[in-house]
């Protein structure tokens, strides 16, 4: 500026003395107005540099402001760590006034336990000028402390260190408490009851806890890092079979990117004769891109639990082969004891029928009672094994519903007049008259809890009870069946004893009324499968009230079935008796009396047709090639050659004439019906035989 000043002042001192000389005018107007132009450039170069110096003191300031303010602290320190110059962030770090703190020693704040560091670090620095980083700690006020950053290198002059101090004390923290957590979830997992496997996705392992060792049976180093834990080690699936690489549980999961849930896998060690069994889940982790960055095995030893579940099919396999056991026993048995009984049966019946005197008459009355209840005692074991094994269904059919109940209370007039007990039925005027049900069954049932009910009243009356709880729309029904007596009650405490298996209220009902303790147990049962309970009100020495509601189908039409080849006899005039006399039966029967039984209900119901007899199978089918027949009945179980195997070989005859073949058996077992129609069979009547039952089949086959 001073320069341009004596510029100006030289210039007018020229110009006075180019007046004076003698110039000509026109190079004196040209050198005026060089100097003039010379003149305004020095001004504008004047102002250009204030506005220069102007803009270097703010950027100063700001780099100042930038420097003080910075977040990091700065210091800059002298070979012996005093202090000569720093930023406000450093004094705030220091918690010091920044003016307190020049001339100060920076050691004076370090830790004891980290000096070294912070000298090692100096020293360094100075000697190989090169820049070095430490952690120290700084004791503070109230002898608090904070962990810093410190990185540092040598000044342009070589004679000062510039250090960089960065608080990192939440850093540590967070530092700190990461690897605590680390810490206890490796404990975690290393204490885990639970194999734990991590891998790459080059399934390579990566990880594996304590447990896994244990159970693998290798340390944890030669786990790490292997693509196979063994591959002398055979794998094997659930069912035995070797498991294929592809689908080791790894590769299942990196080929499907899904979760594995509950894989069993056999591990069959080298040198080893038995297995070990484990189950194992997995899962893929996934990276920002979707990708399988790493699979997760966790598995336990199941080998316990794999050798009881083989323990258990082998005794559920026992069982069954038991149960089948049980069921043809239950067959034989059934057929051993009822064939005899047939014959009580069929023989008293027929006797009963002759000229009898009144004692023989009632002696002949206690015979057909006793056989009667000995086949209902046995039905009911038979049937109770059919419930037990869930073998029995209901059979739904078409059934006048009035005519079944009567045909129930008609079973039990005798006794009741015999014993001076009013029975009574009362069926609602909305019950329908036709119904969808198990005719078979609901009889049955209706059966045990009025013969129950008879048994245990001495005195009084028996009321069956049937009416509508709820009529619902045109199709459906619930009906409420309700049997009342004023017999001998149960004590409360025995209402659920009662519907147990072979039990009954006390053991002195077993001694005085009989019984097997199965009418109730079995009436639940079959109400159970109708979707219904048995249910009871009962008072000791008032009487009882057993009672149950069902839903049955109505059939909204007056057809009339009492023509239906399932409920009663077929009436026939005799000019028709006679012409199906004429026919030839031939009777496949091993047992004497039965063949005797069967002769004689034949030659009462055809009194003109022949029989012809066979005591087995071969000799049915020689009987069958010479002789022309119109009807056989067979019986199942025989020598040489039963029922079933005797119908087939007769079917595939070449002289067979479609006659039809009656199965006669004592089997009532579930299947049993549908095993003989199966074999070729044309219908079945079951043993004990009853006179109109076989009088029906006759006259549907014949006449057809």
């Amino acid at each position: 500026m001073e320069n341009i000043e004596d510029f100006g002042g030289n210039f007018q001192q020229k110009k006075n003395a180019i007046n004076v000389s003698k110039l000509s005018e026109n190079e004196t107007l040209k050198l005026i107005h060089e100097l003039e132009m010379h003149q305004i450039e020095l001004e504008l170069q004047k102002e250009e540099l204030i506005v220069a110096k102007e803009q270097a003191e703010i950027a100063t300031q700001k780099y100042a402001e930038l420097y003080d303010f910075a977040p990091s602290g700065y210091f800059t320190l002298t070979n012996a760590g005093k202090i000569t110059y720093l930023n406000f962030t450093g004094s705030q770090l220091l918690q010091t006034e920044k003016s307190k703190l020049i001339n100060h020693q920076f050691g004076l704040f370090i830790s004891d336990d980290t000096k070294s560091y912070f000298i090692e670090f100096l020293d360094t620095i100075f000697k190989t000028s090169q820049k070095e980083c430490c952690e120290v700690k700084l004791l503070l006020k109230n002898n608090s402390t904070i962990n810093v950053y410190l990185s540092g290198v040598l000044s342009e002059n070589k004679n000062e260190a510039l250090i960089t101090s960065v608080d990192i004390t939440q850093l540590k923290l967070t530092e700190s408490a990461l690897k605590e957590s680390e810490k206890r979830n490796r404990e975690l997992l290393n204490n885990l009851d639970v194999g734990i496997v991590l891998y790459n996705k080059d399934k390579s392992i990566i990880f594996s806890n304590t447990k896994a060792s244990e159970l693998i049976g290798l340390e944890v180093d030669q786990i790490t890092g292997r693509k196979k834990i063994n591959p002398e080690w055979e794998f094997i699936q659930s069912d035995n079979q070797p498991l294929t690489q592809e689908n080791y549980p790894v590769n299942e999961i990196l080929r499907t990117k899904k979760i594995l849930k509950n894989f069993i896998i056999g591990f069959k060690k080298s040198h080893h004769a038995s297995i070990q069994w484990f189950l194992i889940n997995g899962f893929p982790v996934f990276n920002d891109i979707g990708e399988i960055e790493e699979v997760v095995i966790c598995f336990t030893d199941i080998t316990e639990l794999k050798k009881l579940e083989i323990e258990l099919i082998k005794v559920s396999n026992q069982a069954e082969a038991a149960s089948k056991s049980k069921s043809i026993f239950l067959t034989n048995m059934s057929h051993e004891i009822r064939t005899p009984l047939n014959g009580i049966i069929g023989f008293t019946d027929l006797l009963m029928k002759t000229n009898l005197d009144k004692n023989q008459s009632e002696y002949m009355d206690m015979v057909h009672e006793s056989a009667v209840i000995l086949v209902e005692i046995i039905n009911n074991i038979l049937d109770f094994s059919k419930i037990e094994s869930g073998k029995l269904e209901l059979n739904l059919e078409e059934v006048n519903l009035f005519e079944l109940i009567y045909r129930v209370i008609d079973i039990f007039k005798y006794q009741a007049k015999l014993n001076s007990i009013d029975l009574k039925v009362n069926i609602d005027a909305m019950v329908p008259n036709y119904v969808l049900c198990d005719s078979v069954r609901l009889k049955q049932i209706l059966v045990n809890l009025i013969g129950n009910a008879m048994k245990f009243t001495t005195e009084g009356s028996v009321i069956l009870n049937v009416s509508p709880v709820f009529l619902g729309n045109e199709n459906q029904c619930q009906l409420k069946f309700l049997v009342k007596d004023t017999g001998i009650g149960i004590k409360e405490e025995n209402h659920e004893k009662i519907f147990q298996s072979f039990i009954q209220e006390d053991t002195t009902i077993t001694r005085k009324f009989g019984g097997t303790g199965l009418g109730l147990a079995i009436t639940n049962q079959l109400l159970a499968l109708m979707n219904s309970k048995l249910e009871l009100k009962s008072r000791f020495g008032e009487g009882s009230e057993f009672f149950f509601t069902v839903k049955l189908k109505k059939l909204n039409h007056n057809k009339d079935l009492k023509n239906s080849d399932n409920n009663v006899e077929v009436k026939e005039g005799i000019p028709f008796v006679k012409k199906l006399s004429k026919k030839t039966i031939l009777v496949v029967e091993d047992n004497k009396i039965n063949m005797l039984l069967v002769k004689t209900l034949l030659k009462s119901i055809l009194p003109g047709c022949t029989i012809l007899e066979a005591s087995d199978g071969k000799k049915a089918i020689k009987l069958y090639k010479k002789e022309k027949l119109d009807l056989i009945l067979m019986d199942i179980q025989m020598p040489h050659k039963n029922g079933y195997e005797t119908t087939i070989e007769i079917k595939q005859l070449k002289k067979y004439n479609n006659i039809p073949i009656i199965a006669l058996t004592a089997g009532i077992m579930i299947g049993e019906k549908e095993k003989c129609l199966e074999s070729g069979m044309d219908d079945y009547v079951a043993k004990p035989i009853i006179r109109s039952n076989l009088e029906k089949v006759l006259f549907k086959w014949i006449k057809n």
